[in-house]
């Protein structure tokens, strides 16, 4: 069961509407293994429900933003226009494929991931903002590039995968083994430039994907790769938004790549309670 109550933001309709989306999201998930003919068909079902979901609960969403006068409406105005065209693009992908096993693993990977933060963490910044809750508010500038990164790998895998904060940390040295590792990186251009790429034991991907997916995944697939480029993309946008500090870029989508052919100004590891990850990057401001 993907969604839970402390999903909630306080405002009915909103949440009745996240529910429902929490549950056909489920119902995805559940058959992108199954036959040819019921993984088309719920694929079908589910791009029609998000179509009517982003016309129906993005505009319900929005208006009461503006009804509460939240200050980030532009902002999370913003994260629901890109959701849509990634879901239009999707579309596009496996119609053209015919819905092939792979394509539509790769829209769920993704799905479940977005929809897991969007709603963990933007979402509950409006209900915070309803009820007058003062929300902690952290200056860039406070803090140095690796400190930066951290954080933010901390906060987004809290959300996430529901992690205990207090096991995660940095390390200096570690005994984790890469060999059968992902690495994920994504290139920022603009006024600020570089890359971040984050290196994934394959014993962390399983117990990551089963923390939110309920599963633990037999391959290194579509499905997991799509995730992990959502997760991976999140926790970059995070971290370049701070080190930018209101200058322009341009994050490109991420890409797998090969661990020996990263290059990094600096090198962190974290160690995350289930796994130590990672983080290698370079930055140009």
């Amino acid at each position: 069961m993907l969604w839970k109550p402390k999903f909630c933001i306080g405002e009915g309709l909103i949440d009745e509407q996240h529910e429902a989306l929490f549950k056909k999201v489920g119902e995805l998930l559940d058959d992108v293994n199954m036959s040819v003919e019921i993984r088309k068909q719920e694929c079908i079902d589910a791009i029609l429900f998000l179509k009517d979901y982003a016309v129906k609960h993005f505009a319900a969403e929005e208006a009461y933003q503006k009804r509460i006068g939240y200050p980030d409406f532009d902002a999370h105005k913003d994260l629901h226009e890109k959701f849509v065209k990634t879901v239009l693009w999707n579309e596009k992908k496996m119609v053209t494929e015919d819905f092939s096993e792979k394509s539509v693993k790769s829209f769920t990977g993704m799905l479940v991931a977005w929809l897991l933060y969007h709603v963990a963490d933007a979402d509950q910044k409006i209900g915070e903002f309803a009820k007058q809750t003062k929300t902690e508010v952290q200056a860039a500038t406070t803090y140095d590039h690796s400190e930066i990164v951290c954080r933010s790998v901390v906060k987004v895998l809290k959300t996430i995968a529901e992690l205990d904060t207090s096991a995660i940390k940095k390390v200096d040295t570690h005994n984790e083994t890469f060999a059968e590792s992902l690495a994920v990186e994504l290139i920022f251009d603009g006024e600020i430039s570089g890359y971040v790429a984050f290196v994934y034991p394959g014993e962390f991907v399983k117990k990551l994907i089963y923390s939110f997916m309920h599963f633990t995944p037999k391959e290194i697939d579509e499905l997991v790769i799509s995730a992990l480029f959502e997760i991976s993309g999140i926790m970059g946008e995070t971290i370049c938004r701070q080190i930018a500090a209101g200058k322009r870029y341009e994050m490109k989508p991420p890409f797998l790549t090969s661990r020996s052919e990263i290059k990094p100004d600096e090198i962190i590891a974290i160690d995350t309670g289930i796994g130590v990850i990672e983080v290698d990057f370079s930055w140009n401001n």
